[in-house]
């Protein structure tokens, strides 16, 4: 249980190579946060490792974990994200209701300064190795509800550029819920890079200045995060 604490919170050695599986019928629990200053090992024994064996009763399972090395756009500042699967968003809603977790959740909030939960399916079985030389991304988009068709027009002209470069968008992800009414975005993604300067790359080239007004038009708000994956905790 101590390695399970220690992966969420960032803390094991340098990652090996991670293979990562997305059913489509259960519910992932992406989650972003910031542990306060000299409260990791706290959160890890009087939180982590009593709530685990809890949650795993409703069917919670730890998949993998990112150290974000950059924050590239909106709030809040995250130095972590994770994903975990539940059986349905239910069997969440359940574990938040038993006592035991009730109990404990205090412990976690008085030790972090940033918690976000977003809760998402996929739209079909996906699987990916996710590799320690690679840079991997999740964005939380809030798309205008006028003009959100531009989005797809910016996806089209990226797409051969990044095609070629060995980029990857993992998976289709729907928002299905999150911890917080008010941030709740309406699309999410999850990319894999070979590293930043193909991403400086893109973003530099003449497709995206040419383009990159079609995704200013179509979102009002955008959270990207990029990280290094942790091995989880065995």
């Amino acid at each position: 249980m101590v390695l399970v604490s220690s992966w969420l919170l960032g803390c094991t050695a340098a990652a090996e190579d991670v293979r990562l599986t997305f059913d489509d019928a259960k519910m992932y629990e992406v989650a972003m946060f910031t542990v306060k200053a000299g409260e990791a090992d706290a959160l890890a024994e009087k939180y982590f490792a009593k709530v685990i064996p809890v949650a795993q009763e409703y069917g919670m399972r730890p998949l993998a974990s990112f150290d974000v090395t950059h924050q590239e756009h909106g709030q809040p500042h995250a130095a972590t994200w994770a994903f975990f699967e539940w059986p349905s968003v239910e069997a969440k809603t359940k574990f938040e209701a038993d006592k035991r977790y009730q109990r404990l959740k205090p412990q976690r909030d008085r030790r972090l300064d940033t918690l976000k939960l977003v809760y998402t399916q996929v739209a079909e079985d996906t699987s990916v190795t996710l590799r320690s030389d690679r840079l991997y991304e999740f964005f939380a988009g809030w798309i205008n509800a006028h003009n959100g068709s531009h989005l797809p027009q910016y996806f089209a002209s990226a797409g051969p550029f990044i095609g070629s470069r060995g980029v990857k968008f993992i998976g289709d992800f729907k928002v299905v819920g999150s911890s917080d009414p008010e941030f709740l975005p309406s699309t999410v993604g999850f990319i894999e890079w070979p590293d930043r300067s193909v991403k400086e790359a893109w973003f530099a080239s003449e497709e995206f200045e040419q383009n990159g007004w079609h995704r200013a038009l179509a979102i009002d708000r955008l959270v990207v995060l990029e990280g290094k994956v942790r091995q989880p905790g065995r």
